[in-house]
């Protein structure tokens, strides 16, 4: 499965692209929502969240994402990733991204085990642009939890820009047991 899913991400990417680069440098508000079911909880809800991403270099990146969900039955959900991320360009509108990062993720719930763990996130993914104002991006990682099972995670998503400053878009990210679907808002500096 993760073969074909790459093999739909390239296709998606070869197609004809005209825009500039991309940018690593953003501030963005996101509004999620959350559906975890493993062998102790089927609960889901919703959430906010902010994450960004610093251009520190014309090829690497910083960035970090922190968001909380209330789910069903006062299920808290905290979600927290940051880490260093290295782009290059596979043509003028597409890049090719790999990450490495720390994620924390924390379920408090009042009915069963609470759940706290973390631990290191090594991922790739593709970033381009089709036509001159929709980006598409996707890829998939793997986290290194240090108190449970390694997790995959497969990320897809879009934005739409609507000037050089602001954007829109969403995405999903889809894990063993957690998937999390976004609306997003993301300003460019």
């Amino acid at each position: 499965m993760i073969r074909s899913t790459f093999v739909v991400i390239l296709f998606v990417f070869s197609a004809s692209v005209y825009a500039e680069g991309l940018d690593y440098t953003y501030l963005q508000g996101s509004y999620g929502q959350v559906t975890f079911d493993d062998s102790l909880l089927d609960v889901d809800g919703d959430g906010f969240g902010i994450s960004g991403s610093y251009a520190a270099s014309d090829s690497i990146h910083l960035y970090g994402e922190y968001q909380t969900s209330e789910l069903d039955f006062g299920v808290d959900l905290n979600f927290l990733e940051a880490g260093v991320g290295y782009h290059m360009p596979v043509s003028e509108t597409l890049d090719f991204v790999a990450e490495l990062g720390y994620v924390q993720v924390e379920i408090d719930a009042p009915s069963a085990p609470s759940f706290d763990d973390s631990g290191l996130m090594l991922g790739v993914a593709l970033r381009g642009m089709v036509g001159e104002a929709l980006e598409l991006n996707g890829g998939i990682d793997y986290v290194d939890f240090s108190d449970s099972d390694g997790e995959t995670r497969i990320n897809v998503g879009f934005q739409y820009n609507f000037t050089e400053t602001f954007s829109a878009g969403a995405s999903g990210s889809i894990w063993d047991d957690i998937n999390v679907y976004k609306l997003s808002a993301r300003f460019y500096f």
